[in-house]
């Protein structure tokens, strides 16, 4: 009998998992993008060409936002954050970082266990300025919550991630 129950619940979860792909859904890349990169004390980003000016705009950003975030979450990040700086919303939506579509309304993303932000330049430099401070609001607090040694661990469990309401406060 618990033999049989165990069965049904491996079977249980695995469906639970498959609801969770992307069937019939490709994202397309249209162009293959050559990428440099420029660093700074704390971040290594991402740009390709043209960008050099928007790169270097992020960086300052970045680094200030950097000292206001750490004072007044009391934390400091140890290893270097990648950040991708696409030229667009259309070639940001080909990102190959993740797997899933991205919608119109996506101003940008960082990831749960690696602390790579990934954003587009939409044209308007105080939108960029306020995405890339939010965006490494929750690289700080990504790296608080699963920044030490179990994370390779906890990275594998979809169980241990936040809520949507919790990250975005």
């Amino acid at each position: 009998m618990i033999l049989l129950l165990l069965i049904l619940l491996t079977f249980v979860v695995t469906s639970l998992y498959a609801q969770n792909t992307y069937f019939g859904k490709n994202k397309v890349r249209y162009k293959n993008f050559d990428w440099s990169f420029i660093q700074t004390r704390h971040f290594d980003i991402h740009f390709y060409e043209d960008a050099y000016e928007t790169a270097k705009f992020s960086a300052t950003v970045l680094e200030s936002s950097y000292v206001e975030v750490s004072k007044e979450l009391n934390y400091k990040i140890q290893k270097r954050i990648p950040v991708f700086v696409y030229n667009s919303h259309n070639d940001f939506q080909q990102t190959n970082i993740i797997g899933s579509l991205i919608g119109e309304g996506t101003g940008g993303f960082t990831e749960v266990f690696k602390s790579r932000i990934v954003i587009p330049f939409t044209g308007s430099y105080e939108d960029l300025r306020h995405v890339l401070h939010h965006e490494l609001t929750h690289a700080v607090t990504y790296d608080i919550l699963y920044g030490n040694i179990f994370s390779s661990l906890l990275s594998k469990q979809r169980l241990f991630a936040m809520p949507l309401w919790f990250a975005e406060g």
